[in-house]
């Protein structure tokens, strides 16, 4: 009971920090600009006078709903591809997909999802398809290890030695064992997508004038001796947004 209290505060903690919105992120005001944190803006104010804890909580919020997106359509593809596996394998041709995505995983997943993000521009969806591609290499070598533990298992063999359907054995019995793991490890890897929307939002695929916690880190460089809180509170707010959303997940990767 304890240690679901302590899972339910991770999570309240993680989600707070995507509400800390005070002030309306866009609004302009010059005469507000760098002011120093105050009970006004508890984050201090930018350049142009918007409050930096209202665009760092929206951009973090963004980076979630965005990450978020892209491991639903990574799992979904991971899935697909590893059904494609399992019929090619039926029919010995399992290396015409297996080779294409071992090569894929043999390029830095960053470098991949840059050039993605660059060749199709950085709309939302352009983001989406850079973060799913980073982590689809990855995702589907993850859903095959467990899908193929799963039909080694001993009963899985019985059902297949009695002539159950290949497609029944999938859905009834190895869906069921392999699914909680392969959501596991969705759980942690959301948590590095977010982590990854930040650092392409850093070098520049931003979505201006929409909030970007990694552009926000970025815009901060020049002024970090002087205004320090441009640097700090978005990059604090985003280390504590990964630690408590991963240790949420790791709590319930481990069952507590």
């Amino acid at each position: 009971m304890v240690r679901s209290i302590q899972t339910i505060v991770w999570f309240a903690v993680g989600i707070g920090l995507c509400f800390l919105v005070f002030h309306d992120p866009l609004n302009v005001n010059p005469e507000t600009a760098l002011q120093s944190p105050s009970f006004t803006f508890p984050g201090g104010t930018d350049r142009l006078g918007r409050d930096v804890l209202a665009r760092a909580s929206a951009g973090f919020r963004a980076s979630i709903v965005i990450a978020g997106t892209a491991e639903m359509f990574s799992l979904g593809a991971s899935l697909v591809a590893n059904l494609f596996l399992l019929l090619l394998a039926k029919i010995r041709l399992k290396a015409f997909l297996s080779v294409p995505l071992l090569a894929l995983r043999a390029v830095p997943p960053f470098l991949t999802g840059l050039a993605l993000a660059a060749l199709l521009g950085a709309t939302q969806w352009g983001l989406i398809v850079a973060l799913a591609m980073i982590s689809f290499p990855f995702q589907v070598a993850v859903v095959e290890e467990e899908i193929n533990a799963s039909i080694e298992m001993a009963h899985i063999e019985g059902a297949r030695a009695i002539g159950v359907p290949f497609y029944m054995i999938l859905l009834r019995h190895v869906g069921k064992i392999a699914t909680p793991r392969i959501m596991r490890y969705a759980l942690l890897d959301l948590v590095g997508l977010v982590a990854f929307e930040a650092l392409l939002g850093f070098v520049g695929m931003t979505r201006p004038p929409a909030p970007s916690i990694g552009a926000e880190i970025y815009n901060a460089g020049p002024y970090i001796a002087t205004y320090p809180w441009l640097f700090l509170v978005p990059g604090l707010l985003l280390a504590t947004g990964l630690i408590v959303f991963n240790a949420g997940f790791g709590r319930i990767v481990n069952g507590r």
